[in-house]
């Protein structure tokens, strides 16, 4: 990015590194703590209000009352059995919990309650908690990246951040701390270390409806659902412009005020004010898209990242200060700020240039009919052209932005759970089809299981996917089942899949 600084910028940083280090240590040895920032859109407030309007415009609480049993949908409470999680992943996961803020409304009580609804926004906000896991949340979708800052100048007041953050200082003093590089947040989706991405979640769901045990499944739904919010937390910043437009340090690390730890983005500290988490607007319209990748990113620039990056800047990639002269004209500042540009879009249009210190703005239309919005600010002032963003530009870019977002995430919860299995009673069996595949199902199996009265599992028939008994799949019910399910583990033409259904057995059985 811009603004390299100089051998004698360095050193002075690397001086002003080393004090810092000294204040935290001191710190440290005294008991005092310094808050954290937020990063990234607000997990505890922007995030989680996406997350619960896209929810409730969804399928889900259907889907859990249809498919799962859960009459109250969204409502509906379920448990978390901590003692029944290995160790390790307990211990991890209980910190987690333990952090969230009691008045969010999404912890769950100190029973390992809480409604569907709340384990999914508590997976959005905690899928944010580890800074690391921020580098990775990126993605420029015109060359498929993740972050990108090879140039990173103020990596050492950086890496004393991240001590801050929880980081450790031997790293910081090695280098080995926070790199100024990730993976593209789609591939995060999916990675085996993302214990809150589409892996787990998918995982998790099966293990909802196998486990013979009815603790274990009600453990797993949570945990399903934790991870259902917290591969919406990686979508949703596909509709943040610093995250899609490679913008870490000219966002995050310039700080939205003078203390030196505050690693806040301007822009989502303005939306998290502004909205809150009750505040933030449901979506216009429930975005339906051909896989996962194409709502990030895809051949017909219809992704959320691809509509982000093209329509909106970040603070960091605004258009270079142009420099006025005696024989300067507007024409010379426009054709330096374009050339300026990280982006070839948001393009700039003429400006208006005559007076000193009055501010104009861009503006830009989303459509026909749409209210032109502010995309970036300038004024001329002494020697220059300044272009920023400020509140009024954070206000219309949230007020398009967030209904969007919350649209995508929406259909991205109908997209993963879209496939159902129905069952119907025929006399002493059971026959399950499956509907919503998008085109023939294959690589995995279907399963059959009877519970019993007291809530256990046994499976009863397994039908592999590529094969043609999975159209026909049909199985004897046990002597005193009292409830029959089924799950489907393979892919579609949309990719991997996990389709399931319950259904209720007279109890004369």
């Amino acid at each position: 990015m811009r603004g390299e600084a100089n051998t004698g910028h360095g050193k002075r940083e690397r001086r002003l590194a080393g004090a810092l280090v000294a204040g935290l240590l001191c710190a440290a040895s005294l008991g005092g703590g310094l808050e954290r920032s937020a990063r990234a859109f607000d997990g505890a407030t922007t995030h989680a209000g996406l997350t619960q309007q896209a929810a409730v415009r969804s399928r889900l609480h259907k889907i859990l009352g249809r498919r799962l049993a859960r009459p109250l949908g969204l409502f509906d409470p379920i448990a978390l059995h901590a003692e029944l999680i290995p160790e390790t992943e307990r211990r991890l996961l209980q910190e987690r919990l333990l952090a969230l803020d009691p008045a969010g409304g999404y912890r769950p009580g100190q029973d390992g309650v809480a409604s569907a609804l709340a384990w999914t926004v508590a997976g959005s906000v905690i899928a944010k908690s580890s800074p690391g896991r921020m580098r990775n949340f990126f993605l420029d979708p015109s060359t498929g990246a993740g972050l990108r800052d090879d140039a990173a100048v103020e990596g050492t007041l950086h890496a004393v951040r991240q001590v801050v953050d929880g980081g450790d200082l031997r790293d910081v003093m090695t280098g080995a701390s926070f790199p100024f590089e990730g993976q593209p947040s789609v591939k995060w989706l999916e990675d085996p270390e993302n214990d809150v991405g589409l892996r787990a979640f998918r995982d998790a769901l099966e293990r909802a409806v196998a486990d013979p045990d009815p603790a274990q499944r009600s453990s797993s739904l949570a945990r399903a659902l934790l991870a259902l919010g917290g591969s919406l937390a990686v979508l949703e910043d596909a509709g943040n412009p610093a995250a899609v437009r490679n913008d870490f340090r000219g966002s995050y690390l310039r700080g939205a005020s003078s203390a030196p730890f505050d690693r806040r983005s301007s822009f989502e500290h303005a939306v998290a004010d502004l909205y809150g988490t009750s505040g933030v607007p449901a979506p216009r319209a429930v975005v339906q898209r051909d896989n996962v990748a194409a709502f990030f990113s895809a051949p017909d620039g219809q992704g959320l990242a691809d509509r982000t990056q093209r329509r909106f800047f970040s603070d960091g990639t605004v258009p270079d200060d142009g420099v006025v002269d005696h024989d300067t004209s507007a024409a010379d500042i426009v054709k330096a700020a374009r050339a300026s540009l990280t982006y070839a879009l948001p393009a700039i249009p003429r400006l208006e240039l005559r007076e000193l210190g009055v501010r104009h703005y861009v503006t830009i239309s989303d459509g026909p009919g749409a209210r032109p919005r502010r995309v970036l600010a300038y004024e001329r002032v002494p020697g220059r052209v300044r272009f920023f963003l400020d509140g009024a530009v954070y206000l219309d870019t949230a007020r398009a932005l967030l209904p969007e977002i919350a649209g995508y995430a929406a259909g991205f919860v109908d997209h993963v759970l879209r496939g159902e299995i129905k069952l119907e009673q025929d006399g002493g069996r059971v026959r399950a089809v499956v509907n919503g595949p998008a085109g023939k199902v294959r690589g995995g199996s279907l399963r059959i299981f009877a519970e019993d009265a007291s809530g256990r599992r046994r499976e009863i028939g397994s039908f592999p996917s590529d094969g043609a008994g999975i159209d026909t799949a049909s199985v004897a019910l046990p002597a005193g089942t009292r409830r029959a399910a089924a799950v489907l583990r393979g892919s579609d033409d949309a990719g991997p899949l996990v389709a399931f259904g319950e259904i209720a057995l007279p109890a004369s059985r």
